[in-house]
């Protein structure tokens, strides 16, 4: 009767799983919802890293090497991609300037020292030396201090000023 009385209460409860499905039932729901925690905060930490509040001289370091990238590859997209031409004042002329910049010469060598962030302005020591297409005219070579000025926009950070804009003619 002892035996049947066990029996029953056994069968009540519900079949059992054998001792090693269930380890391996509890393995897979701790490493899902492991898994799961983990996922939900790594975009937090990325979204931090690249939307600062502040403009650093890692973000100005980066955009100003896009558009060095812009300006010897030859590629005004590339270098006008670094501004929100919608925000700039006068940005359809800055615009139109960098087209026609570009089609004056072959190649363009460039230097950008970065010598302060203040604030939403970046201060750069610019150095470059442009070949013109006719071969009848020597390199020119201009060494001038330019200010640009970032603003935050959903994406990161974009300039949305650069002055003298001369720089580029």
């Amino acid at each position: 009767m002892l035996s049947e009385n066990r029996q029953n209460c056994s069968r009540a409860a519900g079949p059992k799983l054998p001792k090693l499905k269930t380890a391996r039932l509890i393995l897979f729901i701790l490493v899902s919802t492991l898994l799961l925690i983990s996922t939900e905060r790594e975009p937090a930490r990325a979204q931090g890293q690249y939307t600062s509040a502040a403009f650093t001289d890692s973000a100005a370091s980066k955009l100003l090497s896009q558009v060095a990238e812009g300006l010897q590859g030859h590629s005004p997209r590339k270098m006008l991609s670094t501004f929100d031409l919608s925000r700039m004042t006068g940005g359809p002329v800055f615009k139109e300037q960098i087209t026609a910049f570009f089609s004056q010469y072959d190649t363009i060598r460039v230097h950008f020292k970065l010598v302060e962030v203040t604030g939403n302005v970046a201060v750069v020591d610019a150095e470059m030396e442009e070949t013109p297409r006719s071969a009848l005219t020597a390199p020119q070579h201009k060494n001038m201090e330019l200010r640009f000025t970032a603003e935050k926009v959903a994406s990161g950070w974009k300039f949305v000023d650069v002055q003298p804009r001369t720089f580029f003619n």
